[in-house]
């Protein structure tokens, strides 16, 4: 009974993580058409505080049927909390929405498909997860292709290329993202998955606000319509709200690493989604970049189902 109950589990959460990458490759190009009339830390402070209704709203739910105290994991872990809540939504956050603005639609999904690669070898490297010799082998493919995609998809090497730029902002992303969701594992076995987003956010929620307000004077709100609103709201209460917890979640039951590897899916939803609505085309360097580095993934998967857990 106990191995049926884990296996529909992990099933549970392998479905999760199909809805989480659908959402999160259609929140880049309706991120992007959101920026053409309000500025990346304004869309972050809105969409951020109705993430946070979100997420605070299951968890506490969560925590009175349990009848557990809601603020106890504070008080035990707040450093840890806090300094996840700066890793996975300040850091990231930033570098993923100005990246997102300086690039297409296209190129930020494709860069964020390296994620699995620094989420591997943080992992590696704190020994959270056991990974076999060869799954070395996997990992030049991964970072060749994202540098292709980094590179090659701007046309030139230089940061006075806006695209170059944005290229390199989302790589710095990708590698903030793989660092939180390693870092959250050893987290996983004391707080919840709901919990430890919630309460990471609420660090990190005053800096995002702070970070947007500046902003309110210089939005001209007659060209902010409905559909921006709706957007704002989708991607706040789905893509950085109820997604996050589910992919904690995923974290919990699957692994770091396995998680990460559902990145893989992002791009042709994103890639899809920016031709629909935004009218982006898909290049040959995109091509070669993103194939180098799903291809490299599906080694590494392959090789990690092998290896046993530490």
């Amino acid at each position: 009974m106990r191995v049926s109950e884990s296996s529909g589990k992990k099933w549970r959460a392998e479905a999760a993580l199909l809805f989480v990458v659908t959402v999160w490759g259609v929140n880049y190009p309706l991120l992007k058409s959101v920026m053409e009339v309000m500025h990346p830390h304004l869309i972050n402070s809105f969409r951020f505080s109705i993430s946070i209704l979100v997420l605070g709203g299951i968890y506490l739910y969560r925590r009175r049927q349990t009848g557990l105290p809601v603020w106890e994991p504070l008080r035990k872990y707040p450093l840890r909390i806090a300094g996840l809540g700066a890793l996975g939504f300040i850091v990231y956050q930033h570098l993923f929405v100005h990246g997102i603005y300086h690039t297409t639609a296209g190129n930020a999904a494709l860069i964020m498909t390296s994620v699995p690669l620094w989420t591997v070898l943080l992992s590696a490297t704190l020994g959270t997860e056991r990974i076999r010799g060869r799954t070395w082998f996997a990992l030049p493919f991964v970072l060749v292709g994202a540098m292709v995609i980094v590179v090659g998809g701007a046309g030139t090497i230089s940061f006075d290329s806006g695209i170059f730029l944005g290229n390199v902002l989302m790589l710095g992303a990708a590698c903030s993202w793989g660092c939180y969701t390693a870092l959250n594992k050893p987290m996983l076995r004391h707080v919840s998955a709901t919990g430890l987003t919630f309460l990471a956010l609420m660090f990190a929620l005053p800096v995002l606000i702070g970070m947007g307000l500046p902003e309110i004077a210089n939005t001209d709100w007659s060209a902010v319509t409905p559909r921006h609103w709706a957007i704002i709201v989708y991607s706040g209460g789905l893509s950085t709200g109820l997604v996050l917890a589910l992919w904690n979640n995923a974290v919990n039951h699957v692994g770091a690493s396995h998680t990460a590897a559902y990145g893989n899916l992002v791009p042709l939803t994103a890639l899809t989604a920016s031709y629909l609505l935004l009218g982006e085309t898909v290049s040959l360097i995109q091509i070669i970049g993103g194939g180098a580095v799903i291809g490299g993934l599906l080694i590494l998967r392959g090789m990690r189902r092998k290896a046993p857990p530490v």
